[in-house]
């Protein structure tokens, strides 16, 4: 892979030598195109070049990988290890429902078998316990109505006693002392008849007396009547009252002890009925899982794409020391196994530096360069762009890039693309028409400033300029330097260099000053900062003293920039220029004289 990698930068370092060459040649006098301008997004292989008037694109270099856009995560779907019996070849092209992998399911099947016999086991016992439950029903019915036949007959027995037996007695008594009474009311004359009659002499004392012991007798039976009488009604009559509703209160009793004991017995039945059910639901749903299993055991593709073993790709990344997906291997759950990318629809994942970003834009217009497909130079458009930076790793941990997804378009042949073949994409983020620029080769930055080396008197001077737009090949002069001047695209070498410091006139053309050190700073920074000491008086009282420059830093030793700074360092001056703008806006504002 390593050497691979190197031979695909060597051919792009050749390729771009040979764009430098053609560059220069264009610049030096060759050719021009109608509506481009001489050298148009060319890089010279020269020492020098010529300021001129260029139309060229803002592009941008990036290196990547390609991707499908969709893409579908085959896992392993048995909750346990398997070994793997078949698998399709990697690189196949399969449709959806084609078989990826078989697992082996012989202990699926074998649990399979188990859960069948105890769901059959499981039939037979919830059957006897609905048997069960079923007669605890009917037994229940049972002694229901026998209690309720027991209440019924007790409070039959207790009113038949109260209607009858009761009225019966007392009726008897009432009689026996009613005749009682009057048989003695009758002796009771005939006594005193007797008596008359002996004193009389007509009727002898034998005979007086024994009407007076029939008198006596019947005295005994009157009061023994008025003794059952009373007997009955405050001995008898409440104790078989007590009975009857003694009988009654039990039979009560004894229906509401049989309807609590058949409501537990209903519900210990009930509960075993349940319980059975439950185990029987419970080894109906372990068998459709392990059905489920058993499916699972046979991967086949939900949709169509190309076969990519899930080892190969963690090879290729960090990590992944299992062995490849092979007949024998062992699976576990939840393993990633295969990933199908959907290759009619291709991407290329490049990273684009964070510099640069914000320039990129969905819907861009892109090229993307695959050498490992003959070098075929494909047509794109930017898709997305990843929200968050992200870090160049241990090797560069500062450097922060933003990942660009482009949609490669067309269809003549996508079929030579796969997944993970490094690509270059050049995105095009707009055109310069007809502007006065310079290769960004013959850019260099000294402090703050930005200059060239131009040509005077067989030597090279350091003339200021302010950029404007640039790309990878090319760097917009707003001010500084005219067209058709000789610049040097290379660090000089003492002797090439004209003796001297900044000239404060060309500063100034091209928007520096200097400070009251001598060292060369950004014209907008003095003003941002007189802006700002100015709003901190009154705002009644207009300040017409400026604010001293601040010291700023020695300049750096002289340097070529590369592109990639030349960018972000011309973007971070527009930013400052734009503020100080603002400041000097505000601090006029506050200088007027209040109405």
């Amino acid at each position: 892979m390593v050497k691979s990698r190197r031979k695909t930068w060597v051919v792009a370092a050749g390729v771009a030598l040979v764009l430098v060459a053609g560059t220069v040649w264009s610049l030096r006098g060759g050719s021009t195109s109608s509506g481009r301008g001489a050298g148009s997004d060319m890089l010279p292989t020269t020492d020098t070049a010529e300021i001129s008037r260029v139309s060229f694109d803002i592009t941008t270099l990036a290196t990547g990988e390609l991707e499908a856009k969709k893409q579908v995560e085959i896992r392993s779907r048995v909750e346990q290890q398997a070994v793997i019996q078949e698998i399709l070849p990697e690189g196949t092209r399969v449709k959806e429902g084609d078989v990826l992998v078989r697992l082996n399911a012989d202990r699926i099947l074998t649990s399979i078998d188990e859960q069948l016999l105890q769901i059959e086991t499981s039939k037979s016992e919830l059957v006897a316990a609905e048997n069960g439950y079923n007669i605890q029903v009917n037994e229940n019915a049972n002694n229901l109505r026998n209690a309720e036949l027991k209440v019924t007959l007790a409070q039959l027995s207790l009113q038949q006693w109260l209607e009858g037996e009761v009225k019966t007695k007392r009726e008897a008594n009432r009689l026996a002392l009613s005749q009682s009474k009057l048989e003695l009311d009758r002796l009771a004359e005939k006594v005193i008849r007797s008596q008359k009659l002996q004193e009389q002499g007509f009727l002898s004392k034998d005979e007086m007396d024994k009407d007076e012991l029939e008198y006596i007798k019947n005295q005994s039976a009157w009061i023994k009547s008025q003794l059952d009488d009373k007997v009955y009604e405050e001995f008898q009559f409440p104790k078989d009252q007590k009975q009857k509703q003694g009988d009654l209160e039990q039979a009560n009793s004894e229906l509401v002890k049989v309807k609590m004991n058949a409501e537990i017995d209903l519900a210990s039945k009930a509960a075993q009925r349940n319980n059975k059910r439950t185990q029987l639901t419970i080894r109906e749903n372990s068998l459709a899982k392990q059905r489920q299993q058993l499916d699972a055991s046979t991967v086949k593709a939900p949709s169509a794409g190309l076969v990519v073993y899930a080892t190969s790709m963690r090879r290729n990344g960090w990590g992944g020391n299992e062995g490849p997906l092979q007949i024998g291997r062992q699976v576990y759950p939840n393993e990633l196994l295969i990933v199908l990318p959907d290759t009619s629809e291709m991407v290329a994942s490049v990273q684009v530096h964070e510099s640069l970003a914000g320039d990129v834009k969905a819907g861009m217009s892109a090229t993307v360069k695959v050498d490992a497909a003959n070098g075929k130079v494909f047509q794109g458009v930017v898709d997305s762009i990843g929200v968050l930076a992200e870090s160049g790793g241990w090797r560069d941990p500062d450097r922060r890039e933003y990942t660009v997804k482009i949609k490669i378009e067309g269809e003549d042949d996508i079929a030579l693309l796969k997944p993970s073949m490094r690509c270059e994409a050049r995105l095009t983020m707009g055109r310069i028409e007809n502007a006065i620029a310079i290769p960004v080769q013959g850019v260099f930055t000294d402090g703050p400033v930005r200059f060239v080396y131009a040509q005077k008197s067989g030597r090279y001077e350091r003339i200021p300029i302010k950029l404007g737009k640039r790309s990878d090949t090319f760097a917009e002069i707003l001010a500084g330097a005219d067209a058709g001047r000789t610049i040097l695209l290379r660090d000089p070498t003492p002797s090439e260099v004209l003796a001297g410091g900044w000239e404060k006139p060309k500063l100034e053309l091209a928007g520096y000053s200097l400070d009251e050190k001598g060292n060369p700073i950004v014209k907008e920074n003095t003003a941002q900062k007189s802006a700002v000491a100015s709003a901190k008086k009154s705002e009644s009282k207009p300040s017409t003293e400026a604010t001293p420059p601040a010291d700023t830093a020695k300049p750096a030793a002289t340097a070529a920039a590369t592109p990639a700074q030349v960018r972000a360092d011309t973007k971070q001056a527009d930013t400052k220029q734009a503020d100080a703008k603002q400041a000097a806006a505000k601090q006029a504002d506050a200088s007027q004289p209040a109405k």
